[in-house]
C-alpha cells in the first residue's frame, strides 16, 4: 500500500468517526503531542482555537460531537503531498443546544506521521457558527 493510500484511509476513517461520533475512535488517531486548530479571530466568535496534546483535543472533540452532530457529510476533495492533506467537505449541522441545522463547507489541512495525526487546523464559516451559537 503506497504512503498516500494509508494517509487517505487514515483521513476517511477519522471523518467516519467523527460523523459518527465515536470519541475512542478519534483518540487512537491522533499521535499525543498533536495540535488542532480552528482558524480565525475570537473577537467574532467562540469557534476558534487552538489546542496541543491528546487530552485537549478530546476534549474539543467531545464538546463538537455533543454540540454537534454531522449529517449529509460528504469530502468534495481530498489532496495529499507527502505527509500533509487538504481537505475540503461538506455537511448538514445539527447544533443540538437549539436544534438549529445549517448546511457548510469546510477545509482541513492536516499532517500526518507515523500513522497519526500530528497537525490538524480546520478553516469553517466562523461567522455562521458564531450567529447558530448564538440563535435561541
Amino acid at each position: 500500500m503506497t504512503e498516500r493510500q494509508v494517509i487517505e484511509d487514515l483521513l476517511e476513517e477519522l471523518y467516519a468517526a467523527r460523523v459518527r461520533g465515536d470519541l475512542d475512535a478519534v483518540a487512537r488517531l491522533f499521535a499525543p503531542n498533536t495540535t488542532f486548530q480552528v482558524a480565525g479571530t475570537d473577537d467574532a466568535s467562540p469557534m476558534p482555537t487552538f489546542v496541543k496534546g491528546n487530552a485537549g483535543i478530546m476534549s474539543l472533540m467531545q464538546g463538537m460531537i455533543a454540540n454537534f452532530e454531522v449529517n449529509d457529510f460528504t469530502i468534495v476533495e481530498m489532496l495529499i503531498d507527502g505527509p500533509s492533506a487538504a481537505v475540503r467537505w461538506q455537511a448538514t449541522f445539527h447544533y443540538t443546544k437549539t436544534g438549529r441545522m445549517f448546511t457548510t463547507e469546510l477545509a482541513d489541512f492536516i499532517t500526518v506521521g507515523n500513522g497519526q495525526v500530528v497537525s490538524f487546523i480546520e478553516f469553517l464559516d466562523t461567522a455562521l457558527a458564531a450567529k447558530v451559537m448564538a440563535a435561541r
